[in-house]
């Protein structure tokens, strides 16, 4: 997909409804693939899907922002942290988890120039659980995966819906 198209991918496939493929496609460990460059020992993003050959010898880069770029699926989509076009600096964003692909859990943050903007769920006995903090100043919209709404101020909260993944 090259520079311009991999940083959309995923969050495409998402939006459009193709969850499942998005997430399918995150999780593939067969070439070519980014779990592939994990099981060829990979502590980077490499610039070539096949990265280093059978002899061991390294094609292109082995460190490469390209396919990296990926990792903005992790946040928006599967944490759910979303800036919003019409409030620039997260004084106000979305919180709208997309779970998927047999994940149980994800715990992550985003340090915004207002402070730490965190989002963590979990899924148990049929169960979606958030926890969203909101740092001092700003306002969030939390949306569920059951499609309710919530608006929250600074500080922290917790909610949940039924999940049938």
């Amino acid at each position: 997909t090259g520079f311009l198209a991999t940083p959309l991918l995923l969050p495409t496939l998402a939006d459009a409804g193709y969850v499942d493929l998005a997430f399918d496609l995150l999780f593939q460990d067969t070439p070519p693939s980014w779990l592939t460059m994990v099981e060829r020992g990979a502590t980077t993003v490499w610039e070539n899907w096949e990265g280093i050959d059978a002899e061991g010898r390294a094609h292109d880069s082995l460190n490469h922002y390209s396919k990296g770029a990926v990792v903005s699926f992790l946040y928006t989509h599967v944490a759910g942290i979303r800036l919003l076009d019409d409030h620039p600096g997260y004084r106000h964003f979305r919180v709208q988890p997309v779970p998927g692909h047999r994940l149980q859990w994800v715990d992550a943050y985003h340090d915004s120039p207002y402070g730490r903007i965190s989002s963590a769920w979990s899924i148990a006995d049929d169960r979606f659980e958030l926890r969203v903090v909101v740092p001092p100043g700003t306002s969030a919209d939390v949306v569920l995966p059951d499609g309710s709404h919530h608006e929250q101020g600074a500080g922290s909260a917790v909610y949940s819906c039924p999940f049938r993944g």
